[in-house]
């Protein structure tokens, strides 16, 4: 199951953390996931993730950023976690007429389970994250046949 943690809540709530956790995995599951689609839509930066049969793919807008400073990491509880960075160089004598672009650190996260870890495909591209996470095979609900 692939499901998006809204505003990165996980990581920074002191008080409280089991019961936020508790909602947002009952509000995740729930159709439509209300607070994914707001978490996407106030985030640093937009993702699309597709469901295919094999695998799941991210797509995620990342453009003027090195590859350098980009990180993808997944940890053992199962979150897919998208970092980028951009320092902000503002030498003294600059007087901005307009500053609308952003520095510091953006992030996403992601809860992903069921992935075979060892066969994820990370490739970068024209402003473009592309992340191909293989489903693992349920081997219980296969079937062997003989062969008579």
């Amino acid at each position: 199951m692939f499901r998006t943690v809204p505003f990165n809540l996980r990581e920074r709530m002191d008080k409280g953390q089991e019961l936020v956790e508790r909602f947002l995995e009952f509000a995740a599951d729930q159709p439509g996931n209300p607070i994914g689609r707001m978490s996407g839509a106030l985030s640093s930066f937009r993702v699309d993730v597709i469901d295919t049969a094999s695998s799941y793919e991210l797509f995620a807008e990342l453009p003027g950023f090195r590859k350098e400073q980009i990180t993808v990491s997944y940890d053992e509880g199962g979150y897919l976690r998208i970092k980028a960075e951009r320092e902000e160089l503002e030498p003294d004598d600059v007087r901005y007429i307009c500053h609308e672009r952003r520095s510091g650190e953006f992030e996403r996260s992601f809860k992903v389970d069921e992935i075979d870890e060892s066969a994820v495909s990370v490739a970068y591209d024209n402003g473009v994250l592309h992340i191909v996470m293989p489903k693992l095979l349920d081997v219980k609900n296969s079937k062997v046949f003989d062969i008579s």
